[in-house]
């Protein structure tokens, strides 16, 4: 059986909150979604009855590491590390596919039609924000895959939508040059890893994202082509969207409120996307990414950058211990933990450095800490930047880097709609001396109060630890 939306929900129908009331989902979903600590399925939308919409799926570690068929959360980051260093998997083009069962070809494909919610106060219109992003590169025939945001509009089959200056926008400039509209497709409602390594930016020369994503979950995933347009898709999807991208045309785009929780940074002329068909299931559950503070808009992207970075990170002076990686999207995705135990001096400042200039745009702050300190908790980490920590020897400031196009407080660079930023980093050490300095690292170490390991209290350990 292929791994699919469905089949995920099956995996986590426990946790899932099933929602009957009904819900209008162009105004009302953004903060249920927004408030949530569950996965949601809403089964009553007004407006849409023939859809169901879900969301909060993997937000945090248990949900990641349900994705990725693992019990223990602590182990998300290390093993899916491992299976990327494994390499891309497969796919396979097939005749027909779920995802073919209802068709609205030309006139018929209305984006208006589908429940594509408002995301925030201040936003432009409705937003799509969780369409898996399919084009393919004229020259090589290599697919790319990314996440977009897509704003709808007055009319029903045209779209604006931005891209930061990676693959697929060197995709759309070779058919500016060619002066060819450029073959796009959105597909909605995949299994989430195939929409966790949709957001991975290495270089793929042979494979693209999809097919790595297939690797991590060890099948090949099935394609199909597209009605209208030269492409591929995938053929469990719940919902595909086909259309082009003229080489010329624009309409603004903008404000939307984005990962950062601020609703500018990037808003003004953008490419336009023009429908040709729409295709998807009879019961067709339309997958929602909230795009406001802390739901699985963040970990989508985090996720593959964790990985990376943990293989990379572990590279560093030929074999750094590197323990794990988080990038908090409490953070906004700028803010990478990474735990670590160093042997030798002047390993974790290199290792900082490694981080600093990794693939991903994001990154302008990295903390390291030990394998006694909790990434995951706020305050561990801040215990350990206030008490391991010499800002004259242990913080690196880095000037003149490229950022995230936005992160809005770092200065723009020239007026292209993409937006440029050129700003600094920072590293930060907040580890005990190495291991080869055995009684400095000892000075280091936090005390335990009174009783810890003491068996005989286990039983009253768990009353006092129970919230009240």
């Amino acid at each position: 059986m292929p791994h699919t939306l469905r089949s995920f929900l099956e995996t986590i129908d426990n946790r899932i909150l099933q929602i009957h009331d009904e819900v209008d989902p162009i105004n009302q979903i953004g903060y249920l979604c927004s408030e949530s600590k569950h996965p949601l399925m809403f089964h009553n939308l007004a407006g849409f009855p023939d859809f169901r919409l879900t969301d909060i799926l993997i937000k945090d570690r248990h949900g990641q590491a349900a994705a990725l068929g693992l019990s223990d959360s602590k182990e998300v980051c290390p093993y899916l590390a491992k299976q990327m260093s494994a390499g891309a998997g497969k796919s396979k083009m097939v005749s027909d596919g779920p995802v073919k069962e209802v068709k609205l070809i030309g006139d018929a494909a209305d984006l208006r039609k589908l429940p594509i919610p408002i995301h925030s106060h201040g936003d432009a219109g409705r937003y799509l924000g969780s369409g898996v992003t399919i084009t393919r590169d004229p020259e090589t025939g290599i697919r790319n895959e990314s996440i977009l945001r897509v704003q709808l509009t007055d009319d029903p089959h045209k779209a604006p939508f931005w891209m930061a200056a990676r693959h697929n926008y060197q995709h759309y400039l070779k058919y500016v040059a060619k002066g060819e509209p450029m073959p796009m497709a959105f597909a909605i409602g995949l299994h989430p890893v195939y929409e966790i390594m949709s957001n991975w930016s290495g270089i793929h020369k042979d494979f693209d994202e999809l097919e790595y994503a297939a690797g991590v979950l060890g099948e090949e995933i099935e394609m199909v082509k597209c009605e209208t347009i030269d492409l591929e898709v995938p053929a469990h999807a719940e919902i595909v969207i086909e259309g082009t991208v003229h080489p010329t045309e624009r309409m603004m785009e903008g404000p939307f409120g984005e990962f950062t929780n601020f609703g500018f940074g990037a808003e003004g002329p953008a490419p336009v996307f023009t429908t040709t068909a729409i295709t998807h299931r009879k019961d067709p559950i339309f997958r929602h990414m909230q795009a406001t503070w802390f739901t699985d808009h963040q970990p989508l992207i985090t996720l593959p950058m964790e990985a990376t970075y943990y293989n990379r990170l572990r590279e560093t002076q030929g074999n750094t211990n590197v323990i794990d990686v988080f990038v908090p999207p409490w953070a906004s995705q700028f803010l990478m933990i990474v735990q670590v135990e160093a042997r030798w001096d002047g390993q974790v400042n290199d290792m900082l450095m490694a981080a600093l200039s990794g693939p991903n745009l994001h990154v302008k702050t990295v903390i390291a800490v030990d394998e006694d300190v909790d990434i995951y908790n706020a305050e561990d980490v801040l215990w350990a930047m206030t008490t391991r920590v010499d800002p004259a020897q242990h913080v690196k400031i880095q000037e003149g880097s490229r950022l995230h196009p936005l992160d809005a407080v770092i200065p723009e660079v020239g007026d292209e709609y993409t937006v440029m930023r050129i700003g600094g980093k920072m590293g930060i050490d907040a580890t005990k001396p190495p291991t080869w300095r055995a009684e400095a690292r000892k000075k280091f170490q936090r005390v335990d109060p009174m009783g810890k390991g003491d068996d005989a209290i286990a039983r009253l350990l768990e009353m006092v630890r129970q919230p009240r």
